[in-house]
């Protein structure tokens, strides 16, 4: 786990809405697939999209939080030099042992939020993986019945050119 006294808040930032895998290096989807990729890029964004942004609003307040509680407990620790009076002492160890608290418990809110996010960045991989796998079952299903209609166009013709050369002969016999 990460300590608040080498905690940098600024490592938490938003996440994007689209992933850097999904840039524009990316070969264009085929038509007939495209629209379910784009079907699904649409479920993803109703599903994921509206937490997304919850998550990148909450990462945004937490760093701030952090800035605000780390001034504090700054504030706190000066008040803790030798020759303060007693009872401002016992306020600032106060003022330090609660935003030392609050410093911790953000750390690891922007853990757990990190944590979400890298999850449904990897759901969002996966999917597009499925994708693509399912993009491959089809291109290679639409391979294997051209193949077979050209077998079938060929065993045909070949039926009528021996129809034809049978009944030519038999014609040409009368």
């Amino acid at each position: 786990m990460t300590s608040s006294h080498n905690c940098d808040p600024a490592l938490y930032g938003a996440w994007p809405e689209t992933p850097a895998y999904a840039g524009e290096d990316m070969p264009e989807a085929a038509p007939e697939t495209k629209s379910r990729a784009d079907r699904l890029a649409a479920e993803d964004a109703a599903r994921n999209g509206s937490l997304r942004q919850l998550l990148n609003e909450l990462t945004v307040e937490m760093r701030e939080q952090f800035s605000m509680y780390r001034n504090l407990r700054e504030a706190g620790e000066a008040g803790l030099l030798p020759g303060t009076d007693d009872t401002d002492a016992k306020q600032a160890r106060a003022d330090v042992k609660i935003a030392t608290d609050q410093l911790s418990l953000i750390v690891r809110t922007l853990e757990r939020i990190d944590a979400l996010q890298r999850v449904l960045a990897e759901e969002r991989q996966a999917l597009m993986d499925e994708d693509e796998t399912d993009t491959e079952d089809y291109e290679a299903a639409v391979a294997h019945f051209l193949k077979r209609i050209d077998e079938l166009a060929e065993q045909k013709c070949r039926e009528r050119l021996e129809t034809i050369a049978a009944s030519g002969t038999a014609a040409g016999s009368d």
